[in-house]
């Protein structure tokens, strides 16, 4: 058994949508023609996941058939991006003109739209998936296809902050954020993020 589990999270592609709160509306990605680098840094032989949402499937895919790979995709329903409720397909500009400027919005994690979820609950999710996963595993590597508040979930996990320091992480579309854990004493450390 190895002593590290490399773990490295992917945003999906770009949408047309951009600007907007999309979490859980499936909307397709706008997939390129070519890899170009991102697919380079990714290791053969990994452990595939991904959020069960369109555009996360369709960017493992086309990485998967850009590295070569036949791995299977396992879907993650845990790894959906936040549910933003009636915030969902809304511009930023929109929903703060409708929103309860009553809610805590100096601790954003905490806000949670109507018919949504907030940050902390999406890092509860993603913690209650991760922690059995590196718990059982050999070291073999791990690639996840996410969203950028999945990832910033993985960020938490790995460096054990609080949901509201998670939030100051970028994750740009088809960037790459690579966890190591060191599997013997539980701790982590990040190699890179938004890459």
């Amino acid at each position: 058994m190895a002593d590290t589990l490399q773990i490295w999270w992917i945003r999906h592609s770009p949408i047309a949508e951009s600007g907007k709160y999309i979490g859980h509306t499936d909307i397709p990605a706008l997939i390129p023609p070519v890899a170009a680098n991102l697919a380079m840094p990714i290791p053969k032989d990994a452990i595939w996941y991904a959020s069960p949402m369109l555009r996360t499937m369709q960017t493992a895919n086309w990485l998967l058939e850009s590295l070569g790979e036949t791995a299977k995709i396992n879907l993650v329903p845990e790894l959906k991006e936040q549910n933003f409720g009636v915030w969902e397909g809304k511009t930023y500009d929109e929903v703060w003109e409708t929103v309860d400027k009553n809610q805590k919005w100096s601790s954003p994690s905490e806000v949670r739209p109507n018919g949504g979820e907030s940050f902390i609950g999406v890092c509860a999710r993603v913690d209650h998936w991760l922690d059995p996963i590196i718990a059982k595993s050999d070291g073999t590597p791990i690639v996840i296809v996410a969203h950028a508040g999945s990832i910033r979930a993985g960020i938490r996990h790995a460096l054990d902050i609080n949901p509201e320091q998670a939030l100051s992480f970028c994750v740009d579309y088809g960037s790459i954020t690579q966890v190591e854990y060191f599997l013997n004493d539980e701790t982590a450390r990040i190699m890179y993020v938004n890459r």
